[in-house]
Order: C-alpha cells, then structure tokens, then sequence
C-alpha cells in the first residue's frame, strides 16, 4: 500500500514539473548539480550524461561537493526533466502495439511516426542531504505504458581515508539498479546510447536481454565501494526484489510490473583505472547472480549468472572531447522452472551480448556543442523456440545487431548552468539493423529515425 502511495505521489509531482518546464519559457547533467558546485555543466560532462574525471569524482565522493563548503544545502537541490521526441520506423508497428487515446503520445497519419508529448519527464532531488551524505533521487512518467515510478535512484555516503599510504575514496550506496552507481559510462545502466525511442525496437537489446540490464527499479539494495591511490575501485553490493520489505520505495510505481527475484542478487565489479593529463581510462569487469520467479507467484525459479568485461577511453583537451566505451556480458541461465511451466523449450540457454561506441564533441563559446556518435551492438544466443519464437523465425534464435549513428548538438546557453535556469540538448539518431531477432531478411523494416530534445531545469 505505502509503495502505492508513493508511486501516486511522485506522479503529481512529475506532472507539477512537466507544468513548470513549459510554463517558465545518465549521474544526469543536473542544474541542481551546478547550481549546488557553482561548476558549468562541461566541467563534468563531456556531452551529458558522459562523465569527465572531474563528475566522477563528484560522484564517488557522494554528490557532496558545494562551492560555499556547507554541511547542508540552502535549498533543496531539486532538478526537473522533459524530453519531447519524434520516431519514425522503416515499417509500421503491428496493429495495436501503441497506446491509444494517450495525451502524451501521439501515432501521426502513418503509425510509423509518432510523437512523444512529453516521452518522459521527471522530478530528482540530486545534491547534499547533509554532511557526507548526498542522493540522485529520480521519479518519472513515461509515456510508453502511461505510468508514474520510482526511477533509477541512489543514496551515497562517502569519505576519504589513508590505505598503505595512499588515498582511498570509500562509500555505501543504497540504490535500485546494478550498475547504476559506477562512475563510468560502460556500463548497463548509464552506457550509450544515453536515450532512444521508447516505442520502437531498443538498439541494446531488441527482445532477448540479459537479466543486468533489465533490473532498473525491480530491485533495490545496498552495497560498498572504494577506489584506491586513482588506481583500483572495486565494489560489492545484495540486492533484492523491490515488491514489498524494506526495499518497495525503489520500487514504487512499477508493480504488478516486472522482474521477481527470490533471496539476495549479488552484484560485484573490479576495475583499474586511472588519469593522466587529458587522458583517463578504464578497464574492468563486473557481474551477479540471481534467481528470478518464471511467472510469479506461481513457485519455480530460475537462475541467472550475467559475467562480463568492459572498458573506457577518454581524451579531454581544450574545446575538443573524444570517448569509446564498450563491454561484452555472458550470461548463463538454468530455465528448469520455465521449461516446466512451459514458457521456454531449453533448460541451459546463454546470451552474449557486446556494445563499443565512440563520440566526439567540439565546444565553442559562440555556436554551443556539436558533435557526434557511432555504434555497433550485437546480441547472439541459443535458440529457444517457446522463449524467443516468432512467426518470422520459429525456431527462436535471438540474434540481433546493427549500427547507431547519433549526431548532438547543446546551444551556447548550456553552461549557464550555475546562475541560469538550465539547458537542452538535440539528438538525431538513426539505428540500422543487419540482423533482428534471428531474422536477416526485412531486418531493416526496424530502422529507426529518432529525434529528441532533451530539457533540464
């Protein structure tokens, strides 16, 4: 009832943002962030949400950081978001696949072009709480199942103290989505591509996806981290079902939704890195385990092993930023219990999933930021006939991987950020397929051409 509740609530308060945004004239590039540092948005960001060394040092030292060294905010660091999109896809969607008589999307004269009214918009509080303790709070509407929720959010404490003679930055995070409180934009939760169209195939994963990648605000947790002499971070956190206990406020709004999982999902990650003049880079691994309900509350799991590697460059120098990431993940799953309930024909399946994308953007004092992104993602795996077939292919293989090209631009009023009400960003993106879903053939009716301008105030 309480998580209801909340749900309810963040709703009202989203709308109240939405209402704001247009009546005023990734961690995301906040204004709350600036206005709390007194910091532009380029001194953490490279093109937002990417981070520079400096924002992952705001980071891992708990979103803490304030220009006047206080041990509590003001005000409250209160942000809002919206972003107004339009997608149109090569091939229409099937009948029915869209909502109909929503107020926030919109199917134009062919149902391959639709425009999203806001597609989502959201309300955090991101800053200081008090002392060494600091949150990225985030609750959303989206318009692609018409529905208010606690998004993905995290809770920090963190400090510096001396090990074998060197610095170590150490914390404890409580947050609902694996992968969300790295520091680096490799992986899952705040990896490229930042925002992508949310009624069309995903360029991640088209159907088939790795248990990590779809925990957001199913799960809620705790955990540890450190990073040690600019060198090593490691971190370890449990995590568990966010349908009720301790856990249910990260979870608000997204039940009778979701992923059920049964007892803890340990999370772990290891990773060298390190900075030198305009130059960081990372290097890494990272991982969990869970067992999941295969069709909650009816009894039977399964279990899901997700292990992979990942890896990050950055060249930051004057006006001009350059950046790759990528990663790979196996994952390795025992579907005994779907297989006796008949929703999947293989007990032992396995999907690999890989992403690498490089970006590169130029400031100018005049003209704003301008700049661009390639990508490749690819998603192979065992066929399934029950769990993955389709009329196309029935023999289920989920095979999926394309091309996304994005072009960004963010106007020269973007750095305004510490005294000014906020900034926008414009994103063309186009994603190609080869191959969706096991099917090569008419892969390309899923290209899709998406625009958006992404608000923040």
């Amino acid at each position: 009832m309480g998580s209801r509740w909340l749900g309810k609530l963040i709703c009202i308060v989203a709308a109240a943002g939405t209402v704001t945004l247009f009546t005023s004239g990734n961690a995301l590039a906040l204004p709350s962030f600036a206005r709390q540092t007194g910091f532009s948005c380029s001194v953490c960001h490279t093109m937002f949400p990417e981070l520079t060394p400096a924002g992952r040092a705001f980071k891992l030292t708990g979103y803490v950081m304030n220009k006047n060294g206080a041990s509590h905010p003001s005000t409250p660091p209160l942000a809002g978001m919206a972003q107004l999109s339009y997608t149109h896809t090569k091939q229409s969607p099937p009948s029915g696949s869209l909502p109909e008589n929503l107020w926030s999307l919109h199917a134009l004269t062919a149902q391959n072009d639709t425009v999203g009214t806001p597609q989502a918009a959201s309300l955090f509080y991101g800053g200081q709480i008090y002392g060494h303790w600091g949150a990225l709070i985030q609750g959303s509407y989206s318009n692609s199942d018409n529905r208010c929720y606690v998004d993905q959010s995290e809770i920090r404490y963190a400090n510096t103290t001396s090990l074998c003679g060197k610095n170590l930055i150490y914390g404890f995070t409580f947050n609902n989505n694996p992968t969300s409180e790295d520091p680096w934009n490799s992986l899952p939760a705040w990896g490229f591509p930042y925002a992508f169209s949310d009624v069309a195939a995903t360029p991640v994963t088209p159907v088939a996806a790795p248990l990590i990648f779809s925990l957001s605000s199913m799960v809620g947790g705790m955990g540890a981290y450190g990073y040690w002499n600019n060198w090593v971070y490691f971190d370890t956190s449990i995590y568990r079902t966010s349908m009720d206990g301790i856990t249910a406020p990260f979870g608000a709004g997204n039940y009778p939704l979701g992923i059920y999982t049964d007892g803890g999902v340990p999370y772990w990650r290891l990773a060298i890195a390190h900075q030198f003049g305009p130059h960081s880079f990372e290097i890494g691994t990272y991982g969990l385990a869970a067992r999941v309900y295969a069709n909650y509350p009816i009894s039977g799991v399964d279990d899901y092993t997700d292990a992979g590697f990942d890896a990050q460059y950055q060249y930051i120098a004057g006006p001009q930023d350059f950046s790759v990431q990528t990663t790979w993940l196996h994952e390795q799953q025992d579907r005994t219990a779907s297989v006796a309930q008949g929703s999947a024909s293989n007990t032992a399946n396995y999907l690999d999933t890989f992403k690498i994308n490089g970006n590169y953007y130029y400031r100018t004092s005049h003209c704003g930021q301008v700049g661009g992104s390639l990508g490749y993602f690819s998603t192979t795996g065992s066929d399934d006939a029950t769990l993955y077939g389709t009329s196309f292919d029935p023999s289920g293989n989920p095979n999926s991987n394309g091309e996304l090209l994005e072009l960004d631009y963010m106007p020269p009023w973007h750095d305004y950020g510490p005294t000014g009400f906020g900034f926008a960003k414009i994103s063309l993106q186009y994603v190609m397929y080869n191959q969706f879903n096991g099917v090569r053939s008419g892969a390309s009716g899923n290209n899709t051409l998406y625009l958006l301008a992404w608000f923040m105030f």
